[in-house]
């Protein structure tokens, strides 16, 4: 598990609009089925992953297979960022199969051209590296792309084979995570209240998903002391407040409500994806070792009470805590 880094900050009852926490996420843009769009969304646990067959183009005399030729296989865009936000493309990720004819020597590299707003901004150039023909592998190249996003723009990566055999790409599921690894700040958090039973969190988003789908797939989770855990049937996603973001830009912010809640010590753990919520490491929660996991927990530093508010103070806000912030990309070898 590689950390991305550990920090205590806190939204006080005082804190100021404009002074939301924004913890820096690695998060995985992922290339989706529509073969357009390049997005922190994940589908639910039980929906197909999406195969896309590349065949390579080639000259081939006497049965030796030479001069290959870069084949486009697709490009993937974001969708345009609500508000301004500094990103690292740190590396490309891509399940990928060589499909077996009988040929045993594939020199053959992907070509990445990282673009903003259409326009190329850096082209990467990779040797394959290990593959496999038996089975789909996780192949990860470095990419080290640093991007300023100003409000509306939109970053994209197009991507070419060459080689001598055909492949397989296996992408937009759970277990099949092929795309970016990108460092930001997609969250701004803006604090929170809990009383008559209700836990309530609101935060921006540089590029909105749908968390209906989210608590739906387990990603988000109220949880509390001796076990507890909040009903995500119970809870709800609404519009909040606009906020003004650093650049002036204003920005509505995403509410996530949990009714019925009767657990003490409570924190809420957000995700774009499955991730162990019992902290145990080893296997991920669909059973295998190479799901990206991310975690941002909030923790509560009181009980709610049967009364409104916390401690028996109306209104009393969250006191909201990033103690750890963890990514871990967990690949089979």
């Amino acid at each position: 598990m590689l950390f991305a880094g550990a920090l205590l900050l806190a939204l006080s009852a005082g804190a100021e609009e404009g002074e939301p926490l924004e913890p820096e996420l690695a998060i995985s843009f992922n290339m989706k089925d529509d073969d357009l769009t390049l997005s922190p969304q994940n589908k639910l646990p039980d929906e197909p992953e999406t195969v896309k067959r590349v065949n390579a183009q080639y000259d081939e005399i006497l049965t030796i297979r030479r001069d290959q030729q870069p084949v486009n296989v697709g490009e993937w865009a974001s969708d345009s960022v609500k508000y301004s936000r500094e990103i690292l493309i740190e590396e490309a990720n891509i399940w990928w199969q060589e499909i077996d004819e009988g040929y045993g020597n594939n020199n053959c590299e992907w070509v990445f051209y990282v673009k903003v707003n259409d326009e190329t901004v850096q082209e990467s150039s990779h040797d394959c590296g290990q593959r496999s023909d038996e089975e789909p592998y996780r192949s990860s190249y470095s990419l080290g792309t640093s991007l300023t996003l100003e409000e509306n723009d939109v970053f994209s990566v197009e991507i070419t084979y060459e080689g001598t055999e055909d492949v397989n790409i296996y992408y937009d599921n759970i277990t099949y995570d092929t795309g970016y690894t990108v460092k930001s700040k997609p969250l701004s958090f803006y604090g929170g209240s809990g009383g008559g039973g209700s836990v309530v969190i609101e935060f921006t988003e540089a590029w909105p998903v749908d968390w209906n789908t989210n608590l739906k797939g387990g990603y988000v989770m109220l949880m509390g002391m001796d076990g507890y855990m909040g009903d995500n049937t119970q809870a709800s996603v609404s519009e909040g407040a606009e906020h003004e973001m650093t650049n002036g830009t204003i920005a509505t912010g995403t509410v996530i409500t949990w009714n019925g809640v009767v657990g003490n010590e409570l924190k809420i753990m957000l995700h774009y994806t499955q991730f162990d919520h019992m902290g145990g490491g080893g296997n991920g929660t669909n059973g295998t070792t190479n799901d990206p996991l991310v975690t941002l927990t909030i923790v509560t530093t009181a009980t709610i009470s049967d009364d409104s508010g916390f401690l028996g103070l109306p209104g009393f806000p969250l006191l909201l805590a990033v103690p750890a912030l963890a990514f871990a990309a967990r690949r089979c070898r």
